[in-house]
């Protein structure tokens, strides 16, 4: 049993000691390549996100003479879609007037 068992050991360090000068540079370029996915993973995260919130600005309801800042019914008129992306072209919309009160 020991003999076998140091043929194994004698035979996976030929096969170390075979593939060591490949070992480094290899190990180089899967690190290189691991750094380069978190970075893309990271840049499009962020992409993300900032479609997402772009998509969400374009929402008029808090601009709507209809909506009512009320948790329980935010838009009397189209309560289903009001503050959600269906809101977006919704045909309900009334922009509320900016009453300026200085007459200067």
């Amino acid at each position: 049993m020991d003999g076998v068992a140091l043929t194994v050991f004698q035979l996976i360090s030929f096969f170390i000691h075979a593939i060591q000068p490949i070992l480094v540079p290899l190990c180089l370029l899967l690190a290189w390549g691991l750094m380069i996915l978190l970075l893309w993973s990271v840049i499009a995260a962020i992409a993300d996100t900032i479609r997402r919130a772009q998509q969400m600005h374009k929402i008029p309801c808090p601009n709507c003479t209809f909506f009512t800042k009320n948790y329980h019914l935010k838009c009397p008129v189209q309560p289903l879609i009001a503050l959600s992306e269906q809101a977006i072209n919704c045909p309900d919309f009334c922009a509320t007037r900016n009453i300026n009160w200085d007459t200067d």
